[in-house]
């Protein structure tokens, strides 16, 4: 099932109790019965429902959480108003030792509480909890029953009667009958009124038992609905991982090629009509060559060449030759070969392209064969 799904359930007072169960779907009550266990006979035991998601409320009897509401000094704001209100049970009790209260502020300047043993809700947990389940809320039984305005309402829920009204959930008892009640109008729920209740009690604030020692523990196990969302997060990161290095290489593609043709109609004029870039590359180095022109002239390397020796001391040339292609060749003298590695660096960080060949001439000086190109 894909649809969101509401399993209500008896909360138990013993081990191995039949428990009665509603199960909602999308809002509508779907099946009910009473079994000893109710995932089996709601259908959300079968493989094909153990993937989804749904919501637990056990349902505790009237006698065993004793409902309240309290009208707290208006001053105090809704955290000290709820204090208040559970200070005031405490104080009430009789076995505040093994005492739980739960406390909601209704929203009309009201607080409700719900009051019942620790023993109680501990030992209810362990049998649901023998049974597989494990409810998201515990609730007295009357407050999933909407109250209505100046009358009071008869609910059989199977396992208890009892009356709701807008400050009163009992027992449906003669005698609390004329001592709660004072001749208010008495409204028995039928069974259609009882399911639309049942399907609304997921959408309403909870008095909610299972808290404080009771809270539910969280669940690090990911929902179907969070495995989807990752799933597809984790498509998306992988498809943007391809997507992303493609798209910037088509860019580079297109830039290069406009480039290209910029380049291209940039030598056009001046070398003539030519395919790819390295053609115009070559005629360009030509025609400096014969016109003397460029970084292939003797000028340039041979300066840098100077220029460098000049500021390193202890260094001298004592042979230079220069070749049409840009290349000078020069024969270094020093003392040491690390002497002459300054001019060198010097040249390579200005650019020039060196080769150095060390050796010691007959005289034991040390000599290196170089040759500086232009970039």
């Amino acid at each position: 099932m894909s649809q969101s799904q509401l399993l209500i359930t008896t909360f138990p007072l013993a081990e191995d109790q039949p428990l009665h169960w509603w199960l909602v779907i999308d809002g509508h009550l779907d099946s009910k019965g009473c079994d000893k266990d109710p995932l089996l006979a709601s259908g959300l035991k079968l493989p094909a429902s153990q993937t989804e998601d749904w919501t637990h409320i056990a349902l505790v009897p009237s006698a065993t959480a004793v409902v309240r509401w309290h009208a707290p000094p208006q001053e105090l704001t809704e955290l000290q108003s709820l204090a208040a209100a559970r200070l005031a049970v405490q104080e009430a009790s009789l076995d505040l030792d093994n005492l739980h209260i739960a406390a909601l502020a209704d929203g009309n300047g009201q607080v409700a509480t719900a009051a019942a043993s620790r023993s109680a809700i501990g030992e209810g947990l362990s049998a649901l909890n023998g049974i597989g389940l494990d409810p998201d809320f515990i609730v007295p039984a009357g407050w999933i029953v909407s109250p209505q305005p100046d009358s009071v309402m008869a609910a059989d829920f199977g396992f208890e009667k009892l009356l709701r009204g807008e400050q009163i959930i009992s027992p449906d008892e003669p005698a609390l009958r004329e001592y709660l009640l004072d001749g208010a109008d008495i409204v028995t729920l039928s069974d259609d009124l009882m399911a639309q209740n049942m399907a609304a009690a997921g959408h309403i604030p909870m008095l909610n038992l299972r808290s404080g020692a009771f809270a539910k523990k969280v669940n690090r196990k990911l929902s179907t609905r969070q495995r989807q969302t990752l799933a597809w997060l984790a498509l998306a990161a992988l498809v943007l991982s391809i997507l992303i290095p493609v798209v910037q290489l088509v860019k580079l593609h297109w830039a290069t090629a406009e480039t290209y043709e910029a380049a291209l109609a940039t030598a056009e004029p001046i070398v003539g009509s030519v395919d790819t870039v390295a053609e115009a590359d070559r005629l360009l180095n030509e025609m400096l060559i014969r016109e003397n022109r460029g970084n292939i002239t003797l000028s340039v390397p041979a300066s840098a060449l100077f220029s460098a020796i000049q500021q390193t001391q202890g260094v001298s040339i004592d042979r230079i030759s220069y070749r049409k292609d840009g290349t000078v060749f020069a024969g270094l003298t020093a003392v040491r070969n690390e002497d002459m590695n300054p001019a060198l660096v010097a040249l390579q960080n200005a650019g020039f392209i060196i080769t150095a060949t060390p050796r010691t001439d007959a005289t034991g000086a040390s000599k290196a064969d170089i040759t500086v190109r232009a970039p």
